[in-house]
Order: C-alpha cells, then sequence, then structure tokens
C-alpha cells in the first residue's frame, strides 16, 4: 500500500505496519521474487544490515524502545519479508494513546489490531 511506505531502496521497500503489535512496527519487503533467506545475494544482505540500522536509529530516536525483535514467517505471504517489532518494558504513550508491550521479555503476541491510517501517518 502506497501510503504505508516509509523508504525504497536498491533491493528492499520498508513500509510502516498497519498491524501495530507494538509501537513502530515495520516491515522490511525484498523487491525481487524471492521467498527464502538463503536466495538472498550478498548485495541484497549487505543493504538489508544497511536498512536495519537506519530504522533501528530513527525508531529509538522516536520511540525509545529497549530491543527489536524480527520474524520472517512466510506462513500466508510467499514472498521474503521481515517483521520488525520494536519491543518495551515499559509503556509509551503516541497520538493520545497508551502502547504496553504485554509479553516483554518474551516472544512478541501476534495480535491482528489495525490502527488507522491517520495514526500510522503520524508513525511515518
Amino acid at each position: 500500500y502506497i501510503e504505508g511506505v516509509l523508504k525504497e531502496y536498491n533491493h528492499w521497500i520498508v513500509e510502516v505496519s498497519f498491524r501495530q503489535h507494538t509501537l513502530g512496527n515495520y516491515i522490511i519487503f525484498a523487491k525481487r521474487n524471492i521467498e527464502k533467506i538463503y536466495e538472498l545475494k550478498n548485495t541484497e544482505i549487505l543493504e538489508l544490515k544497511t536498512i536495519m540500522n537506519e530504522i533501528e536509529k530513527a525508531i529509538t530516536k522516536a520511540f525509545r524502545p529497549d530491543k527489536f525483535n524480527y520474524l520472517q514467517l512466510g506462513n500466508k505471504l510467499h514472498h521474503l519479508h521481515f517483521h520488525c517489532i520494536p519491543r518495551y518494558k515499559k509503556p509509551r504513550n503516541f497520538a493520545g494513546r497508551k502502547w504496553t508491550d504485554k509479553a516483554w521479555g518474551k516472544p512478541p503476541i501476534w495480535k491482528y489490531t489495525v490502527v488507522k491510517p491517520k495514526i500510522i501517518k503520524k508513525n511515518k
């Protein structure tokens, strides 16, 4: 979806997620039609590292998460992508809402709470 695109790179597209499992969730999609991590070329891997570094710095500046989790599942969408989930020991306030990471210290709770597009746009 166009309104969710944060930045386009040579090999990847970064989008803010409409499903905010915790505050600041985003997804990194491979541009090339591949399904498995081992299919990545070295140039794609190097760029992915750069992207993760850039986005983590931006999210840290905005929301101060305590940790980042990355999930690569591919159960429904068979196109290589990484779900990036900032994690928080304590709640954060953003856009008039209190955001609580109820699973801090454990695997993230994979909930399908869709956030209104106007909040997502603020998140960008």
